[in-house]
């Protein structure tokens, strides 16, 4: 070690004005570096950092926009299911609700051989409402698998009926059969109620 320390002393003594200048040379590098490349080194990074938290923000915008206009879509499919279930499936308005739970109703029942006691009808509409509601009740007696299949019938029907409430029970013991106790809906288009119109 002190060899080594004596041959450098000798060194930068022989050759000072080499040292002097390779000193000199090396204070200028880290000048240069602390003062130059490392504040640009810096500036490069945030550049990229920033650069990639806007890529990373565009592409969850992407997404939002994507997910809002997937949403918007199928609003508007859902829109447009209505707008037909409304034109093309409901009646137009009570009397036609009326002829198509009375005369389909009374129909089906004759073709499952069931005999129709009683009938009675009600309506009723929800403020604000575009649709009016005509609640049927029927008291029908017959055999248990008709009963099932004029059921299944209703079901089944391409008219839109709700069947609400079945309350099946067994005849007058002179009676040979069940009776069925049937509260069934269908809605119907209000035309008192004025159009909406979005602003």
């Amino acid at each position: 070690m002190n060899r080594t320390l004596a041959f450098v002393r000798r060194v930068i003594a022989e050759k000072r004005v080499v040292a002097l200048l390779l000193a000199i040379g090396l204070i200028v590098d880290a000048g240069l570096y602390a003062l130059v490349v490392y504040p640009e080194f810096v500036r490069v990074e945030n550049a990229g950092l920033r650069a990639a938290a806007a890529s990373a923000g565009l592409e969850a915008a992407r997404r939002r926009f994507e997910t809002a206009r997937l949403a918007a879509d199928g609003m508007a499919r859902a829109e447009a299911g209505l707008l037909a279930f409304h034109q093309e499936i409901l009646p137009r308005d009570l009397a036609g609700a009326r002829a198509l739970t009375f005369a389909r109703l009374a129909g089906l029942a004759s073709e499952h051989a069931l005999l129709m006691e009683r009938r009675a009808s009600a309506t009723d509409r929800e403020e604000d409402s575009l649709l009016g509601r005509l609640q049927v009740s029927m008291l029908l007696s017959g055999a248990y698998r008709d009963i099932r299949r004029f059921i299944h019938a209703i079901e089944t029907a391409p008219e839109f009926l709700v069947i609400e409430e079945i309350v099946l029970s067994r005849g007058d013991e002179s009676e040979d059969g069940e009776v069925l106790n049937l509260m069934l809906s269908t809605y119907y288009r209000h035309h008192d109620h004025a159009e909406r119109v979005e602003p």
